[in-house]
Order: structure tokens, then sequence, then C-alpha cells
């Protein structure tokens, strides 16, 4: 995991080495502007990452209604609305707070954004991708996430939680047993 998460923060990392040390912006992009979260106007949060010119103008034109943005100076080209972040960043979360979420969702798909709602735990819980396992316990059956790694060719097999105490030291025979099972 902890060369996963020092892959991911290959940017930042590269700031500080290079004697610019990142800011704590949180959901924002160090170097891509606009990128981040954003709120519609009944409190829902999307996340939204504009990568190229023509992304800009389709946001400026489709979703903010202000196509003349994409050549304004302040904001033609990542380098200079980087340099006006919080300008863009105001310009954009107007757009969003004009909407409510199902008007962000209509409007920014028709502009071809790609976007993301910010979930809370209780939309993570009813999320339609949401894959459950039903583990059993001393106290009763548990749903819970399934592990993410999925086989086609093999149906995933979940043991129950031991009670406490309920099993000792393992011995040779009980530990080559246990070899099989995880090989085969």
């Amino acid at each position: 995991m902890f060369d996963v998460m020092a892959d991911w923060l290959t940017v930042p990392l590269l700031q500080q080495i290079g004697g610019q040390p990142p800011q704590r912006i949180g959901l924002a992009h160090p170097s891509i502007a606009p990128y981040g979260a954003f709120t519609a106007g009944d409190g829902a949060v999307f996340l939204i990452s504009i990568q190229s010119e023509r992304e800009w103008a389709r946001l400026c034109a489709d979703f903010l209604g202000q196509p003349e943005l994409a050549s304004d100076p302040r904001f033609a080209g990542n380098v200079a609305r980087m340099a006006h972040r919080a300008e863009t960043d105001a310009l954009v979360a107007r757009g969003f707070a004009r909407r409510n979420s199902a008007g962000v969702i209509e409007a920014l798909s028709k502009a071809d954004i790609a976007f993301a709602s910010v979930n809370d735990m209780a939309a993570l819980a009813h999320h339609p991708q949401l894959r459950t396992a039903t583990l059993e316990t001393p106290g009763g059956p548990v749903e819970m996430p399934a592990p993410a790694p999925q086989v086609a060719s093999c149906e995933r097999r979940y043991g129950g939680v031991p009670a406490l105490g309920e099993h000792g030291p393992l011995d040779a025979a009980d530990e080559s047993a246990t070899a099989r099972d995880i090989s085969g």
C-alpha cells in the first residue's frame, strides 16, 4: 500500500523535492484548474476535472453559459487558470450553485464533462455498485463490503468469523491442511 500511495503522490512529491512544498488544497489538484469539489444548490457535492482546452470551452459554453471565458486571457489555458485559480473556481462554483443535483448531472453530461458525486456513508451503503458479502459471526450474520479482487472462473467462499478463543494454536497437521486449502 505504501508504494501505491507514493505513486499517487508523485506530483506533490516532485514539488517537495524541487523546493516548492505543496500547500494543502483538499480535493483540488496542484497543477490543474478547475479541478475539485463544487457544491450544487441543493448541497450535493460533485468532483470535476477539466484537463483539456476542449473541456474548458465546453464547460464555459454549456455549463457556465459564458462561452467567451474560454478565450479570456485570464482563463485561456491551464497556466492562466492556475494563475487565477480563485477566480476560476469562483466562476465554476457559481455554475454549480445555481443548479440542483439533477440539473448539474444533466448539464455536465450534456457538455461531456467527466464528473463524480462525492458520497457520504449513507450514499455508499446504497450505491448500486457496492458488492457485499455476508459473513457469519458469533453475534449473527454481518453484511460487509466484498473484497475487491474478482476472478471470473472462481466462486468466492467466505468462512465464518470465529468466536473469541474458538481456535487454539495450529499443530503441524492443521498447518498442512490450511496450506492445501489456500493453494487449491
